[in-house]
């Protein structure tokens, strides 16, 4: 026995060794580094404990970040095509998100029981579409056209959102959690709707925070269209309720600043989203009655920065505008027919694979992106897995009973109506402010669709 104890004792003083160890290089680097590296190290560890401990705090966390979100410059996006000089921005939150996402991963490694991918109907699309971005990145990384830390970066930033799904689908497996998950993207929505409505005395474009200057509205208006299709979708499925109450309010508080980010992709959006609630959403006729007492106060009374936007579509400055039928357009729509004809002749020199991930350069048109930097393979990934979510959102519309996950998947139908018309003129569904909510809600839903089908 003696023996044996005498083995066992330095085992003792294994751990303490090992910690005292890596104690010692961190202590002189804290005492080293710049104040707020060590607080941002320190606040990392523990949301990576956290989840691990307790996958719900990552994502509250998330969702409240969506109003904290500062750009982190990379540098060049891309060595040739439109605005291959444009800087590649990642935000704090895409890191809080790819954090979450190893956590999570740690989490199922240890909780082997837990299992680590939830098998979905979007398993299949969502598999195709990321191996298709590695696939076209890598070769263009071999031929030289993408930089392997810019064009890797942007990667992960193309599929960081399908984490915060398969970890949504995982963890929701109650009610409560449901509820309370859903909740939190609603209060988060109203907080960020109150900061576009305070920005509107100013004389500016909303935004969202920490979007830098001159910020990007075009962002903040397909999101609010996201937010007001769900707000609207709870409006008109619940029954009576504080919640069925906070979504009509919520809905009519949205519509100002929307309005006043004078993003005419958004203004798209706003109406194929709504025109989708009108077809999908019950109470129709109330709806439309709302819908008809808008158009007149339109009509009436549109906000002056409204009209002088539409009429500056059709408004050319020089010979350069581009004219369709008798009509010439402003630059700025002109400026993006003509990437999109130049994205056409990019695409056939790499017809299969396409540039890779940032090989072509900037441009912001979201079909047109996949299709130059994915090739064809990478768009019929895309496209299928656009229409595997379609499906869901139909299938779970008409499958779910519960008011509630019935009144989501109904909100998400229209939702992702609107941003499909959003990203014809923008790259919509790699943009976190949009795609963060976007994904999370989508989790939900599948995970109401899973709850029924345990039940």
């Amino acid at each position: 026995m003696a023996v044996a104890a005498d083995s066992i004792a330095p085992r003792r003083w294994l751990a303490p060794a090992a910690l005292l160890a890596l104690a010692i290089p961190l202590a002189v680097w804290i005492g080293r580094a710049p104040l707020y590296l060590p607080l941002v190290a320190g606040a990392a560890a523990v949301l990576f404990v956290a989840v691990v401990l307790r996958t719900e705090a990552g994502l509250v966390v998330l969702v409240a970040s969506m109003l904290l979100s500062p750009e982190i410059p990379l540098g060049a996006a891309g060595t040739g095509g439109l605005e291959h000089s444009r800087s590649v921005v990642l935000r704090t939150e895409d890191l809080l998100l790819l954090l979450v996402g190893f956590a999570w991963l740690a989490r199922m490694a240890i909780h082997k029981d837990l299992g680590a991918v939830r098998r979905t109907r979007l398993n299949a699309g969502i598999a195709a579409f990321a191996g298709a971005c590695l696939l076209s990145t890598l070769l263009g990384i071999t031929a030289g056209r993408v930089g392997p830390l810019v064009g890797l970066c942007y990667v992960a930033k193309y599929i960081e959102y399908f984490f915060l799904f398969f970890i949504t689908v995982n963890y929701v497996r109650t009610p409560e959690r449901f509820r309370r998950l859903l909740l939190a993207v609603l209060l988060t929505g109203a907080a960020i709707t109150a900061y576009a409505w305070w920005q509107i005395p100013q004389g500016v474009r909303p935004s969202a925070p920490f979007e830098g200057t001159p910020g990007e509205p075009n962002t903040l208006g397909g999101y609010l269209v996201l937010l007001f299709a769900v707000a609207v979708a709870l409006a008109q499925t619940l029954p009576p309720s504080p919640l069925r109450r906070a979504g009509g309010l919520l809905a009519l508080a949205i519509l100002p600043p929307l309005i006043a980010t004078l993003s005419r992709s958004s203004w798209l959006a706003f109406v194929a989203a709504l025109a989708a609630l009108v077809v999908c959403a019950p109470r129709r006729a109330r709806l439309l009655g709302w819908i008809a007492v808008a158009a007149a106060v339109l009509l009436l009374a549109a906000p002056r920065g409204m009209r002088e936007r539409v009429a500056y579509t059709f408004t050319s400055e020089g010979p350069t505008g581009v004219q369709v039928g008798r009509m010439h357009l402003d630059p700025s729509s002109s400026a993006r027919l003509e990437s999109w004809g130049a994205a056409l002749r990019g695409w056939r020199q790499h017809p299969f694979t396409g540039w890779g991930i940032t090989g072509y350069g900037f441009l912001d048109a979201q079909y047109f992106r996949v299709l130059v930097e994915t090739g064809a393979i990478g768009m019929a990934a895309f496209v299928g897995l656009l229409g595997s979510l379609a499906a869901l959102f139909w299938r779970a519309r008409l499958a779910l009973a519960d008011p509630l996950p019935r009144a989501l998947a109904t909100g998400m139908l229209a939702a992702f109506a609107g941003l499909l018309a959003h990203a014809i003129g923008t790259n919509t569904f790699i943009l976190i402010r949009i795609m963060e909510p976007f994904w999370l809600l989508t989790g939900l839903v599948v995970a109401a669709m899973a709850m029924r089908e345990a039940a």
